[in-house]
């Protein structure tokens, strides 16, 4: 996400002032665009108590409203960098956008529509929106890459990138909050719409075109199977917390996404032009940056999820009030992001990482010590130590990646990087809410069920810790064969 803080470059000569005004023209709509991107996780996340009282949907219900967004992002991710340098990076910002506005306009309709009818229409409008998003995010990246071409000087754009992104997860909550004191929940994708039109307007009208195709191929059964893997497990497992482990529909579901992915690596060793390419995981560090970076937004998805439950089922708080409290994780994240790359300098990138994760651990375990007469001074310290942490891992994590493969695949390793955080922004509403359930349907009190979520989550995260310090002291393997 931040990669490029620690590329050292010899700076380029100052651009003349079209180039100026053509860099910030870009770069504002990269940001505007991530952060469109980002706003409907927490929008919805904070939106949930009020969804299921007016449809009546069930957790796996309400999972699938989170998970119907973040699925699709998460599958497009890999195909969208390959679909921009092939098709043109506008094009796809152009094509995200407008699956955005329209996806956000079907869930908006759905509050309009009986319950039934209303939860399905949601999850089709997330579904699309989802895509869009997949489509954004990888396409956000290269264009300030490609406007940007000074490695040392781009990793300041990169911050402010990243910095968009943790503005949108924290004006989400608010934004939804403050529409349902006083509409249905359907005007809550509202400003999705509104900034989804604006800034498609302003890329039409002002954006250039860009590509890179040279060396650049479709891999189609790649693509297939990884879109195909992610969907089908990430379905195997809410229905299996649904319906039981043992139920047809969730044997299915785990089937078919463990053979996608079976059948993903064996398209990969054939592709001559490989989506992603499987020698990057000789690299113990790039394999530790790609566990920790599936941890990390398994943890920041998930626990928003679960908390936003909580929070309006047991401490029966209005959508804004879950949404001021979720402030305490977003805004001290993206305040103190831009500080963590004046560090990457001094500190080894996957030591800070580790140190990021270890600090979200003790976070999490933390939490285990709410329940539903938690103020909220006692609430936001645990919160902002959860920010914090946030903050640290999402602006190593994908530095740590790229830093751990030969500066040629470095693309690659971004991409990939990026696409099993998704994968794990997916994997963990659907994870820790099966775990939710679980304990709830066999007697548990609600505070109780949270607390064991929130216990494995840290488990993970402190793993994920573990990983990065042991994969910084084994020697780093040759990635670049069979590249």
């Amino acid at each position: 996400m931040t990669a490029s803080h620690i590329q050292k470059a010899p700076a380029p000569a100052p651009a003349a002032a079209p180039d100026r005004r053509r860099l910030m023209l870009t770069v504002g709509l990269a940001v505007l665009g991530v952060f469109v991107t980002y706003v409907p996780i927490t929008a919805v996340s904070v939106a949930l108590a009020t969804i299921g009282h007016v449809t009546r949907a069930s957790t796996s219900d309400l999972q699938w409203v989170s998970d119907a967004y973040v699925i699709p992002m998460a599958a497009a991710v890999l195909s969208a960098g390959l679909f921009g340098d092939l098709y043109g990076r506008r094009r796809m910002f152009l094509g995200g956008m407008a699956l955005t506005l329209i996806g956000a306009g079907v869930a908006g309709l759905s509050a309009e529509f009986d319950p039934t009818t209303a939860i399905h229409m949601l999850w089709t409008g997330q579904a699309i929106s989802g895509l869009g998003a997949g489509l954004l995010l990888p396409t956000t990246l290269a264009l300030i890459a490609q406007v940007v071409p000074n490695p040392r000087d781009r990793g300041k754009y990169i911050g402010i990138w990243a910095t968009g992104l943790l503005l949108g997860l924290a004006a989400g909550p608010l934004l939804s909050g403050v529409i349902l004191d006083h509409a249905s929940y359907g005007w809550t994708f509202l400003p999705t719409v509104g900034l989804a039109a604006i800034a498609g307007a302003a890329a039409l009208a002002r954006l250039p075109e860009s590509k890179a195709p040279e060396s650049r191929r479709l891999d189609w059964p790649g693509q297939i199977t990884a879109t195909i893997a992610i969907a089908a497990s990430i379905y195997g497992v809410i229905e299996g917390g649904s319906k039981g482990w043992s139920a047809t529909v969730t044997i299915a579901g785990l089937c078919v996404g463990a053979a996608a992915f079976a059948a993903f690596i064996v398209a990969e060793r054939r592709a001559a032009s490989p989506l992603l390419n499987l020698s990057l995981f000789k690299s113990a560090a790039f394999t530790a940056a790609g566990f920790s970076a599936l941890v990390s937004l398994f943890s920041v998805v998930g626990v928003t999820f679960l908390l936003s439950l909580f929070l309006g089922y047991v401490q029966h708080l209005s959508a804004l009030q879950i949404g001021w409290r979720l402030l305490f994780i977003t805004a001290v994240a993206a305040v103190i992001n831009p500080v963590i790359g004046r560090f990457m300098h001094k500190v080894k990138v996957i030591y800070l990482l580790a140190a990021g994760l270890a600090v979200s651990a003790v976070a999490i375990f933390l939490l285990t010590g709410i329940d539903a007469q938690t103020s909220l001074a006692d609430l936001g310290w645990r919160l902002a130590l959860f920010g914090l942490s946030l903050a640290i891992m999402l602006t190593t994590v994908s530095v740590a990646a790229i830093n751990a493969v030969p500066w040629k695949l470095a693309g690659m390793a971004a991409a990939g990087n990026t696409a099993m955080r998704q994968y794990g922004s997916a994997l963990g509403p659907a994870v820790l809410g099966v775990i939710f359930v679980d304990r709830t349907n066999s007697g548990a009190s609600p505070t109780s069920a949270l607390h064991t979520a929130l216990i494995v989550n840290g488990i993970l995260l402190a793993v994920a810790a573990l990983a990065c310090l042991v994969s910084a002291r084994i020697p780093q393997r040759d990635a670049t064969k069979g590249a």
